[in-house]
């Protein structure tokens, strides 16, 4: 029979062993639980005043994925949380010549849908070097070469995919200017349908409007949108809610403790809700200066 001091030591030894795991587990984002407004997300670490934009988050948290510019091009990177904060970024270098940007990532962290102008033949005897959808799978530790997802004449980015498969983008008008709308495909059999226009209570005739993140589950969309009459800067962010049969809440400012004077977009919301995670150019010298992530508590139902 054991004595009574090797069962004590036992037992804080499995108590230490809980505890070890647990905080292995826990979401790095809690730390913001009472950020109110907008902050930094992990300044000095994740936010080092450069040119990166896009967030996208798997593992509970663990992993981020964005997209990081180089001299003459952008690419993709991931960081893993160590416990204290995220390593140092990891490129997902497909190759070193075309560029990669917008990466949505599914919550598992092993599928990724991204936009890329590596040139593809759409049309017989036909090359685009515009941007359009490609998809990796992650295998073995490594991303397999990307495939495309599918071709548009015009251009299509800011990819974004529901829990049943259905997935949300950006088209470029014919006429070549910025002013894209957002768009949705369903999939079925294996493949996408055509592009489905969400309506106007999102969608405007002469404004642009992309770079959204659509709720795993379909219920709200927080896209990006710029001169609107009630912008506070060169873009803000807006939320819509789905009322079923491609019928939409007339879409509404995410206000003044999100929105700001600078570029604020690529919306992500955790898992669990309780977070919002975008880029802005707040605080940045000149309208082309750098941009930070930041992360605010978020309630998407008060915005209802």
């Amino acid at each position: 029979m054991m004595s009574t001091t090797l069962i004590a030591k036992l037992l804080i030894f499995s108590l230490l062993i809980i505890s070890c795991s647990s905080s292995e587990i826990k979401d790095p984002l809690d730390k913001y639980e009472d950020s109110e407004i907008a902050v930094k997300l992990f300044p000095g670490n994740i936010s080092i005043d450069g040119i990166q934009w896009n967030n996208f988050f798997a593992k509970n948290n663990q992993e981020m994925f964005y997209c990081q510019q180089l001299p003459g091009r952008a690419q993709l990177v991931s960081r893993v949380f160590d416990g204290k904060k995220y390593t140092s970024p990891k490129p997902i270098a497909f190759d070193t010549i075309y560029n990669y940007s917008d990466p949505f990532v599914n919550p598992s962290g092993n599928h990724l849908i991204f936009m890329s102008n590596k040139p593809y033949e759409f049309k017989k005897d036909s090359l685009t070097s515009d941007f359009q959808l490609w998809q990796s799978n992650k295998k073995d530790g490594a991303w397999t070469e990307p495939e495309i997802v599918f071709t548009t004449e015009t251009g299509v980015g800011y990819p974004c995919r529901t829990n049943d498969g259905t997935l949300f983008y950006s088209l470029r008008p014919k006429d070549g200017s910025r002013n894209s709308n957002i768009y949705y495909s369903a999939f079925q059999d294996g493949q996408y349908g055509p592009p489905i226009k969400l309506p106007e209570e999102i969608n405007t005739i002469d404004k642009f409007e992309g770079d959204a993140f659509i709720a795993m589950d379909k219920s709200f969309i927080i896209f990006a949108s710029f001169d609107r009459d009630d912008n506070m800067g060169f873009s803000d962010l807006y939320i819509s809610f789905n009322k079923g049969n491609n019928k939409w809440t007339k879409s509404k400012s995410l206000g003044m403790s999100i929105n700001s004077a600078g570029y604020d977009g690529s919306p992500f919301v955790t898992q669990d809700g309780k977070y919002l995670v975008f880029t802005s150019s707040r605080n940045s010298p000149g309208e082309n200066g750098f941009f930070n992530h930041y992360i605010v508590r978020f309630d998407a139902s008060s915005y209802k």
